[in-house]
């Protein structure tokens, strides 16, 4: 069975595997409603028992820790659980009552209540604490997927812009408290742990890496021992050497030294490396506090970028600061992205487009969303930024070798709306938060049409006699009457739903 054949599923084949898919998705709003009500009725409970007594209970099992006890006793949970969800319950209750909405609608994962509730501790001022709830409601509620790192960096967006000068003690707090220490573990082995900032562990884990991936295809540890030996042999100067035991046809670089100057010779472990952070020129110049995003590693404060800002070899390079509009493609290759249009789809994208998935832009694949056709570049799959985006490798392939499709449109108000369609034909949104929520000056950037753009239409003519379509041209071709399909049905739903909200307003 070839590719292009693996969608071809009958209905009675599709109608139970989308069934069961939806009662999936139906049980995750399950428990969502369930966690909330359990963290609504811990907040009572807390209003109950605790809230009369804190001004004057100061005993070492205060009405707190007899609350904590009373549902670790009924759950049968620890002391520390129980006072967590205490904690929880009461956060949600006080500084978080939207987010706590979200939760109760289906529109927040359980696992996301506790980053929210901790990344937000510390915003204490009371108006800042609605602005920070109120915004991160509203993205919470708009249509799209969440993974832990875009939800960690919308919700950093939001307090990093209500508190910068508690962001920056915070960020002095957290460098001059970084540590080096060893774990012993069983069976003669130990754990060795380190704290730094982001962009140095974003360079020593890549150096790691790359050390690691020097060898045959014959070494027989695995990716994670061989990372433990590659940090071994970069720490102390120790040479590196694949364990194929095959000398004479072993094809593995040859790194005797990691810090010698062959050592480069091996892709990623030199001693210097690029790192791509997006910012605005505001904040770059310090008149600015928005903030910034880290390749690898997430939403930074301006702080941060300070410190970054003084490290040697740093290069400031503006996105679409000239008023001419910027080519979308190499000159001499309109399949592959210039530069500026992969720079601008890379810190849109931040990640990789598709759902839940966290790998980083920068190591991911630029691709054409409809498919490129290189023997007739008129006939579509464009090289432009609504029709192209980030996939990983492994969401890259999904999308060639199977029947997993995807699509992508540009809204009104300029954001990307991504989605990918499963074999039996289920839709599933893209990401709810990209780079143009940090920076919505990527919405403005113009680029010029590209070369291979189908002319304008004019009078009509006989088409000439072609030789029937390859099998390639064929999916395609089929591909894009799905994503029509598709487009027309996800508008039809969408309207019906506006529809219904417009006839059955939310109560206040």
């Amino acid at each position: 069975m070839d590719a292009g054949s693996v969608g071809l599923l009958t209905d009675h084949v599709a109608a139970p595997v989308n069934a069961l898919l939806g009662n999936m998705v139906h049980a995750a709003a399950g428990q969502a409603f369930l966690e909330w009500m359990r963290y609504r009725d811990a907040g009572e409970l807390h209003r109950q028992l605790v809230v009369p007594h804190e001004a004057s209970d100061r005993r070492t099992f205060d009405a707190t820790m007899q609350c904590a006890a009373r549902i670790a006793i009924t759950h049968s949970i620890s002391q520390g659980a129980a006072e967590r969800i205490v904690d929880t319950a009461v956060a949600l209750r006080d500084r978080l009552p939207k987010v706590a909405e979200c939760l109760r609608d289906g529109r927040l994962a359980p696992r996301y209540v506790r980053v929210i509730v901790e990344r937000t501790d510390l915003v204490t001022d009371r108006d800042a604490q609605q602005v920070v709830d109120t915004e991160i409601a509203a993205a919470l509620r708009r249509r799209g997927s969440w993974s832990p790192s875009r939800i960690r960096d919308m919700v950093d967006r939001s307090v990093y812009r209500v508190d910068p000068d508690a962001v920056r003690a915070r960020r002095k707090a957290a460098v001059d408290a970084r540590g080096f220490w060893t774990e012993p573990l069983a069976d003669g082995m130990a754990r060795v742990e380190a704290t730094s900032t982001a962009e140095k562990a974003i360079q020593i884990s890549r150096r790691v890496d790359a050390l690691a991936r020097a060898v045959c295809g014959n070494d027989g540890r695995s990716l994670a021992a061989r990372k433990s030996d590659a940090h071994f042999c970069l720490v102390m100067g120790a040479a590196w050497e694949c364990h194929c035991g095959d000398d004479e046809s072993c094809d593995a670089p040859a790194v005797s030294d990691p810090e010698a100057p062959a050592a480069r010779e091996v892709p990623g472990t030199g001693s210097s490396m690029t790192l791509h952070v997006i910012c605005d020129l505001e904040t770059v110049a310090g008149d600015g506090e928005t903030p910034c995003f880290l390749d690898g590693y997430g939403v930074i404060s301006p702080a941060h970028l300070d410190d970054l800002l003084d490290e040697p070899g740093l290069t400031v390079a503006p996105i679409g600061h000239s008023d001419d509009p910027l080519a979308p493609h190499t000159p001499g290759n309109p399949y592959r992205p210039s530069t500026a249009l992969d720079t601008v789809v890379r810190a849109r994208s931040l990640y990789c487009d598709v759902a839940g998935c966290e790998r980083p832009a920068w190591v991911c694949d630029i691709d054409h969303v409809r498919e490129y056709d290189h023997d007739n570049p008129c006939a579509g799959g464009q090289t432009c930024p609504g029709n192209t985006g980030s996939k990983c490798r492994l969401h890259h392939n999904l999308k060639t070798h199977t029947a997993f499709l995807d699509d992508q449109t540009i809204g009104r108000d300029g954001r990307t709306q991504s989605v990918i369609i499963t074999p039996e034909g289920l839709t599933v949104a893209g990401p709810a938060f990209d780079g143009t929520d940090l920076f919505p000056a990527l919405k403005d950037i113009r680029f010029t049409a590209p070369q291979n753009a189908p002319p304008a239409p004019g009078p009509a003519e006989e088409p000439a006699p072609t030789r029937r379509r390859p099998r390639l041209a064929d999916k395609h071709a089929r591909r894009q009457t799905e994503r029509e399909h598709n487009r027309r049905t996800r508008e039809t739903d969408e309207q019906a739903a506006r529809d219904a909200e417009d006839d059955n307003p939310p109560p206040f």
